[in-house]
């Protein structure tokens, strides 16, 4: 018995190694003739019993070149990995490495892709693909972490379980949209062997009042053949297209080209074929129009490129028809190695194009081309999730002016392979929460109620409000506003205000502001107020303080103040009363040069006749004076000589003191400056603007 099975396996041996042999040369037919379904199915057959690991790396290699060309990244990243794991070290062909780690990052593997693109750069150090690649794999977490808010919708209405793709709009009223399809119902009644499904053709949809979409019909007229058609594009006025055939079948060797057609009644006529100079011998099509008509993108791959598709522009010769003058690149800031494909023209010009070149989620991603005020063309910049996904997104459109449309995804979760999808970008909600707080004194903090708020913003006043018996109040926003919220608490408070902007708000927000109001008192301190010694400039250090008193100033346009300025007892008398105007009035001029009216300013200056008194909160930083101890001369010549340098610092201050709270009305009148027993200086605490 032994014997037996032994000989039975020696017959058998060879005829399992030529049925392998005749296998892989029947895939190496289909896969040199681009006619990928048919190969993966041979290799496929032969891969199980092959036992030579190189050959069976080989082998594994095509096959994942298959599903990567057929679109199932799950199935190429397989074999390619089969390919990698059955190499010899070190004689992996770079590219195997490269496509394998492209596969990982299409099924969002992203970490393992790091490891795979770092063994590849190792190995090709100049091909920017692997390094694109890893910080591709890098950013696209972040950018998952931190979607877009675009919310994005299969819509089943439009896909069948074959490939749908490519919308464009008909009419201009939004209504109608032409999509590419492999669905039943096509002219070709055989399969493209390059992808698997049937020849696509144009299919028509149109929107009720209602919103409700009909059921997908071909387009009417001679445009689908038994060829690919597909990646249309329609002018303003719905009376021409362009669009995108390839012919298929084993012994055809012809480039996909860019067709003509225009409407007639409600059939399309023949296609007429848009011969591009230059571009004759060569893969061609993706044409999207301009809004005006007038130029026309596409892509094309041709030795001259960047490598892969490119995207070019060709300008129309007159206002109709299919001529157009010699095509331009869009150059390298959108052109990669890789493709660059279903270009697309918003209703304002923008465009925007797929790729897999750039930094992406994985496949092909969606960019927006940003352009200067000049037109001049800056960068890209991809869309992100949730339109963009690691499987293949392309062909969007926008609805008008609208921050809504449809785009075609491969992703998971569809009904066929392509898909289409739509988008629409929801209202940002950005709510203002406030309080307003009395923090004249910081120990005894309390909210405000019926303070009047005016909520301005670029277009004018927002909202006026009062707060509630809380102090709290609420409002909502606008994105991409600058906002200042002035906060009044009456007669008794200083006004105050906080500006802030909504323009860098990307997602629902709720912005807490806290407005801190000050009770008027008859004096206030000025910190931090410095001067050239024995003269009466400014220290550049002193501008913080008086920048603070300019935005109160602002806040409070009906005050009218007095800055005081005073000097410790050194010096003469007179020549100290003279040197403290001139102090006071530096602050004055500052103030002025900032745009406060100079009626609304008073300098005085007080020499050295109003010394300092000690308050509670000086008694405290300071425990050698007390409360309500006066720094003058005879008091301080007392003190040690560093407690003397305090005293005498404490003593050149300056102070503003409201004279008036109603300038500007008719019976306005300054306030007369009446001598009042000095009870101390209130120092109010500076709220979160640092206003008083």
């Amino acid at each position: 018995m032994k014997k037996f099975l032994g000989l039975f396996l020696i017959i058998l041996t060879p005829v399992i190694m030529h049925a392998q042999k005749a296998s892989i040369a029947k895939g190496d037919e289909y896969y040199y003739s681009y006619m990928y379904d048919l190969a993966k199915d041979y290799y496929e057959k032969a891969l199980g019993s092959i036992s030579n690991t190189n050959e069976k790396a080989q082998v594994g290699y095509k096959l994942g070149y298959c599903y990567k060309m057929l679109h199932d990244s799950e199935k190429s990243e397989i074999y390619f990995g089969i390919a990698v794991k059955n190499y010899s070290q070190g004689v992996t062909p770079p590219d195997v490495l490269l496509y394998y780690a492209d596969a990982l990052r299409m099924n969002g593997k992203y970490e393992d892709a790091i490891d795979i693109y770092k063994e590849y750069i190792r190995l090709a150090p100049s091909d920017y693909r692997g390094q694109s690649g890893l910080e591709s794999s890098e950013l696209a977490p972040k950018w998952l972490n931190k979607p877009t808010r675009y919310k994005v919708t299969n819509i089943a209405k439009f896909n069948s379980q074959y490939f749908d793709f490519s919308p464009t709009w008909a009419t201009k009223d939004f209504r109608t949209i032409y999509f590419t399809s492999s669905r039943d119902g096509t002219q070709g009644d055989r399969t493209n062997r390059r992808s698997g499904q049937r020849f696509t053709d144009l299919f028509e949809i149109t929107q009720d009042r209602k919103g409700t979409w009909s059921e997908p019909v071909p387009i009417a007229g001679a445009v689908n053949t038994p060829d690919d058609e597909g990646a249309a594009t329609i002018n303003m006025k719905g009376t021409e297209m362009f669009y995108t055939r390839c012919k298929g079948g084993k012994n055809t060797n012809e480039p996909c080209r860019i067709f003509y057609s225009t409407k007639k009644g409600n059939a399309w006529s023949d296609g007429i074929w848009v011969d591009l100079a230059g571009f004759s011998n060569y893969e061609v099509g993706y044409p999207a129009l301009s809004p005006d008509d007038k130029i026309l993108y596409f892509s094309a791959s041709t030795p001259d490129g960047y490598g892969g598709m490119d995207l070019y522009m060709a300008k129309r010769v007159g206002t109709s028809g299919y001529k157009f003058e010699n095509a331009v690149n869009l150059g390298p800031i959108i052109n990669t190695a890789g493709d660059e494909v279903y270009p697309t023209v918003n209703s304002d010009g923008t465009i925007y194009f797929a790729s897999d070149g750039h930094k992406g989620m994985g496949g092909l991603d969606i960019y927006e081309i940003k352009k200067d005020n000049n037109g001049n063309i800056i960068s890209v910049e991809n869309l992100k999730p949730p339109i963009n996904s690691s499987f293949d997104d392309f062909g969007i459109i926008f609805k008008g002016k609208e921050n809504s449309g449809y785009f075609s995804s491969n992703r998971k979760g569809g009904k066929g392979s392509d898909d289409i999808y739509g988008f629409s970008m929801p209202p940002l909600v950005i709510t203002l929460n406030g309080v307003i707080r009395d923090t004249t004194d910081m120990t005894k903090v309390r909210m405000v109620s019926d303070a009047k708020i005016k909520i301005t913003n670029d277009a004018g006043i927002a909202g006026e409000l009062i707060s509630s018996a809380t102090g709290s109040f609420n409002f909502k926003l606008q994105e991409n506003q600058s906002y200042k919220i002035l906060a009044d608490g009456g007669d008794d408070y200083f006004s105050s205000s906080i500006s802030f902007s909504t323009h860098n708000v990307e997602y629902d927000t709720a912005i807490n502001v806290v407005i801190n109001l000050a009770r008027i008192p008859r004096i206030i301190t000025l910190p931090n107020i410095e001067y050239e010694y024995d003269k009466a400039d400014l220290k550049p250090e002193s501008t913080v303080a008086l920048d603070d008193l300019v935005k109160t100033l602002n806040d409070n346009p009906r005050l009218v103040i007095e800055l005081r300025a005073h000097t410790d007892y050194r010096g003469n008398d007179d020549y100290n009363m003279n040197l403290s105007l001139r102090r006071a009035q530096s602050c004055v001029d500052y103030l002025i040069s900032k745009g406060i009216k100079p009626d609304r300013l008073k300098a005085r200056g007080f020499g050295e006749t109003d010394p300092k008194v000690i308050d509670e909160e000086l008694a405290k930083n300071y425990p050698y004076f007390k409360v309500n101890d006066v720094l003058a001369e005879s008091y301080i010549l007392k003190l040690t000589p560093a407690q003397q340098e305090v005293a005498n610092q404490l003593n050149r201050r300056t102070e503003f003191s409201v004279i008036s709270k109603d300038y500007g009305t008719k019976s306005g009148e300054p306030i007369e400056d009446e001598k009042q027993p000095n009870t101390g200086t209130a120092i109010i605490k500076t709220n979160d603007d640092g206003d008083f």
